[in-house]
């Protein structure tokens, strides 16, 4: 199954990467305020080697990542994965909004264009995350979606005197139709449709 290309939110839109992006790609993936919220997906490196990490991500046809975009600029990436065995599930890999526009509700349209692709396109059953116990804006947006907690993961990070670990969270079709039973990427085919009747 081809997938990628773009996604409309209310305020943000998920879309296939390009060359440009990689400079922000790299910034976000140096910023400590980044680096204290979530683990980053890359090292921060030089073009080149940015460029090669792109072909190496569309080469890869188990994970997708989309660069968001809100009024015309780049302000985020996700990247998700699909399940090692099966294609029904899968789990958020990345997901950075840069710091330079938090609180201001993107993280959130963005996580929620993001889930009403994935549940209602590839027609997943559950959709995994993992955040850091301390990430109390991560921990917002996955409840308003409707995900719960399963775990608490091995990975530990020292900080400000203290420990902190991951938690990791689970979001089921079922909580997400009955949560938002109107968010659909495509309009439901009228009665009759599938039959070819009018």
């Amino acid at each position: 199954m081809a997938l990628g290309g773009i996604i409309r939110g209310t305020r943000t839109t998920l879309r296939t990467p390009v060359e440009d992006d990689l400079p922000a790609y790299n910034r976000w993936m140096a910023d400590m305020r980044i680096r204290r919220a979530t683990r980053v997906w890359h090292e921060p490196a030089m073009p080149a080697t940015w460029k090669e990490r792109f072909t190496e991500q569309t080469k890869d046809k188990n994970a997708v990542l989309w660069s968001i975009e809100a009024d015309s600029q780049l302000v985020g990436l996700v990247r998700f994965e699909f399940g090692w065995n099966e294609r029904n599930y899968g789990w958020i890999d990345q997901f950075v909004i840069d710091p330079d526009v938090w609180r201001v509700g993107l993280g959130t349209d963005a996580a929620l264009t993001l889930h009403r692709y994935l549940f209602d396109y590839p027609d997943l059953r559950r959709v995994n995350a993992t955040i850091r116990a301390d990430n109390a804006a991560a921990a917002r947006i996955a409840a308003r979606l409707g995900y719960s907690e399963f775990a608490r993961g091995a990975d530990v990070f020292f900080r400000d005197g203290g420990y902190v670990g991951e938690i990791w969270l689970l979001c089921e079709r079922a909580a997400w139709d009955e949560r938002f039973p109107n968010e659909r990427e495509y309009a439901a085919a009228a009665p009759g449709a599938a039959e070819g009747g009018a």
